[in-house]
């Protein structure tokens, strides 16, 4: 919970910069981490703290990353990218009034928390200095600018990387690219900044030398946590925040009541929403707009995306892609279920079975080797294997439309547009156009689960009468053992 104070609060994200590393026509700060673009991770971390105003630095595709933050933060353009000085002062016309705090953050930077951002405004506030800028210990600090402390524990300066000396390359206190300002010694001090560095770049680090020889004081607030800091310069900087950020989510599910067998090999989006008392096996990936209701058991082999699953669902070996199913549902295993579709209580999506833009009815069943395409499926209705829609004439789709208590045989095509009408019954292998109700080879009955209760009955009862007809065969007898003669004395 970010702490109330009369002080006005704006933030500056920096993400201006062109990524090359990356190698890719996206910007950096729009490729996702656990499903979610870089910079939204960073603006969600803001949205707690209160920020009157967030304003985005951008360079490289601009408008691509205008586009994407639309009012959601002021952009402004950096047309020449001369260091993070320079970044930072794009925003000057913008605040020249401003009696507050400037927060100035890392758009690539996608697993730093709220609560450490509020604590680095605080230690600003309380202590009244002109800045703080948030370090944290690294093993290995190589590529990172070190900090550089006065006696007092304040901070003196920080030296990038390329800049050290033999005595600064030791120290293991490294810069993380977040500060906080007061806004009125920050534009001062960004007035001085120079550039006469091996980049020969306006480096915003040189704000904290300036400010102490001004006698205003910048003082380090430690991250607790190096992993909230880790900064993405390319790909497998990428991966690295992935698997830490997919740990973090896995956690937060584990600690809210849900069961991960393997976090190892599960991979949940930040987006996603799991209800209590829910299993998650093996080898699941689930993505996007996600919710999984109560007590539902998915996996192992399953991959769900956008999609709304009600509660005591099973999904087994399957994807679920932009769909929804109600309660009790059972999908798999091999089934597609794609987006568009809409299982309704109860309802059974079985082996190799796919099914997209459909809706299927309360306690209906398509178990085996089936397509349904832009179909309208009624309840307590069995469609059997090999039931196929076809729904592509080859310039227009045509909907499907089955009634209620239908029971289709073994292949069965619907060539639509078809309606067929509730409580019809049809044998195997037959093609169905237009209105279908009564006729040869298409009967109507009771409701599908009481015809597959005769069915069951009636098959029991032809086995029973098959048996009996076979004529008993007679016990075989066995042969008589062979007579030894006797022997002559």
């Amino acid at each position: 919970m970010a702490r109330k104070s009369k002080r006005e609060l704006v933030a500056v994200i920096l993400a201006a910069g062109k990524g090359t590393r990356m190698n890719s026509q996206l910007p950096k700060v729009l490729h996702p981490i656990c499903g979610t673009p870089m910079i939204d991770h960073v603006l969600e971390a803001l949205r707690p703290l209160n920020v009157a105003q967030v304003y985005v630095i951008t360079g490289h595709l601009h408008e691509m990353v205008k586009d994407h933050l639309a009012n959601r933060a002021v952009c402004v353009y950096q047309r020449e990218r001369l260091g993070t000085a320079h970044a930072v002062k794009m925003v000057a016309s913008h605040l020249r009034n401003f009696d507050g705090d400037v927060l100035v953050t890392c758009g690539d930077t996608p697993l730093i928390k709220t609560e450490t951002l509020d604590a680095l405004i605080a230690r600003r506030r309380s202590h009244h200095t002109a800045g703080t800028v948030l370090t944290t210990v690294l093993a290995e600090p190589r590529g990172y600018g070190r900090i550089v402390r006065n006696r007092d524990g304040t901070v003196r300066k920080i030296v990038e990387d390329k800049d050290t000396n033999t005595y600064e390359e030791k120290i293991d206190e490294i810069n993380t690219g977040f500060y906080c300002f007061d806004a009125k010694s920050l534009f001062w001090a960004l007035k001085r900044v120079r550039n006469d560095n091996a980049q020969k770049e306006f480096y915003l680090t040189d704000t904290v030398e300036i400010l102490g020889a001004a006698d205003q004081e910048v003082e380090a607030c430690i991250a607790p946590d190096f992993t909230e800091v880790v900064g993405i310069n390319n790909r497998r900087d990428m991966a690295v925040a992935e698997r830490f950020l997919r740990e973090r989510i896995l956690h937060r599910i584990m600690d809210s009541g849900v069961t991960i067998i393997d976090p190892s090999t599960t991979y949940i989006d930040n987006t996603v929403r799991i209800g209590i008392d829910t299993t998650i096996h093996p080898l699941t990936i689930i993505r996007g707009n996600t919710f999984i209701g109560e007590g539902c058991e998915i996996g192992p082999n399953v991959t769900v995306s956008s999609s709304r699953l009600g509660r005591n669902v099973r999904v087994l070996n399957s994807v679920v892609d932009g769909a929804s199913a109600d309660d009790n549902c059972r999908i798999g295993p091999y089934a597609f279920v794609r987006a568009g579709t809409l299982l309704r209580e109860n309802s059974h999506i079985g082996t190799f079975v796919e099914i997209a833009r459909s809706d299927l009815g309360a306690n209906t069943d398509v178990l085996h080797h089936s397509y349904l395409g832009d179909a309208h499926i009624g309840a307590e209705t069995y469609l059997g294997a090999g039931t196929m829609t076809c729904n592509f004439d080859g310039a227009h789709i045509q909907r499907t439309e089955v009634g209620n208590g239908v029971f289709l045989g073994f292949n069965n095509l619907l060539v639509a547009p078809v309606r067929v009408r509730d409580a019809v019954q049809t044998d195997h292998n037959m093609v169905l156009e237009g209105t279908v109700g009564p006729g040869p080879g298409i009967g109507t009955g009771p409701s599908t689960r009481e015809a597959r209760s005769r069915d069951s009955e009636r098959e029991k009862q032809e086995a029973t009468a098959a048996a009996a007809a076979v004529p008993a065969k007679r016990p075989r007898r066995k042969a008589a053992a062979p007579r030894r003669k006797a022997r002559g004395k």
